[in-house]
């Protein structure tokens, strides 16, 4: 069996997210394997080769991924493989998070609100302060804020599935949240965002709104913001972000920012 076809089986078997579906997809596809290449010393070599063109990052999660479906070929039998030892690590280097402060976050906004045009049915210095205010306090990631609807607020509180996880979310509003969301116009399927612009419409505007304001990064930086806000004011990060697994906060959290509850040491005197 080809492994794009036992990994398809696999997600479908599980109930693997979309997100997941389509990982695994991008990685089978790098791969022309079947199953029984799922040993310890190919998977080995693939890991030292994609070590070398690929970041650390990318071939530890491709090291997951592979370890999960050999586990899985062994169990159904569809794979025999003596070798008992584990397959090899690899050292994640995770780049340093930067985030985007509380004043680079109020000079985004006064400078979207100088923009001028429109999305496909909203003037642009109303729906990008509208946008960044939510992104800011919700933490959520563009494609759920682009499907996001008006029903799935209940006065502070948005229930949600997140797309990547599949796992059921919910978000607590503050008031500048609801206000900003109460003046964009309701169109179309009931999305809050989505039903005003398109994904590619949205990364365009965003990109040349960062731009006009002289800042670094990009929409990401909305979700490092609230992850490293939310964890600087005591709310734990990983539940914020609707993560299950705590670890992964680390990647959203801009540890400058985090220092500021610090104090230096104090002088010799």
């Amino acid at each position: 069996m080809r492994l794009c076809d036992f990994a398809q089986e696999y997600v479908i078997r599980v109930g693997g997210s979309p997100g997941y579906a389509e990982q695994l997809r991008v990685l089978t596809k790098r791969l022309p394997w079947h199953v029984s290449d799922l040993t310890v010393d190919k998977i080995d070599r693939y890991l030292t080769t994609a070590l070398q063109s690929l970041a650390s990052t990318t071939v530890n999660n491709h090291r997951r991924m592979l370890n999960t479906l050999r586990k899985a070929a062994l169990r159904e039998g569809l794979l025999r493989d003596e070798c008992i030892r584990p397959i090899r690590r690899v050292k994640a280097i995770f780049p340093e998070v930067r985030a985007w402060s509380h004043e680079e976050i109020k000079h985004l906004i006064s400078t979207a609100k100088t923009l001028t045009g429109n999305t496909a049915h909203c003037p642009l210095n109303v729906f990008m302060p509208a946008y960044i205010v939510f992104a800011y306090t919700s933490g959520l990631r563009l494609g759920d804020m682009l499907a996001i609807r008006w029903d799935q607020v209940r006065g502070h509180r948005l229930s949600l599935v997140i797309h990547k996880t599949s796992q059921q979310h919910v978000v607590v509003l503050t008031d500048q949240a609801l206000a900003a969301i109460a003046s964009l116009p309701r169109r179309g399927s009931g999305r809050i965002f989505g039903d005003l612009v398109s994904r590619r419409q949205f990364i365009n505007h965003f990109r040349a709104l960062v731009r006009k304001a002289e800042l670094p990064g990009s929409s990401k930086f909305l979700r490092r913001s609230s992850a490293t806000y939310a964890e600087l004011s005591g709310i734990d990060a990983t539940g914020h972000l609707g993560h299950r697994t705590a670890d992964m906060k680390k990647r959203y959290l801009d540890i400058v920012i985090l220092s500021e509850n610090r104090r230096a040491v104090p002088a010799l005197t």
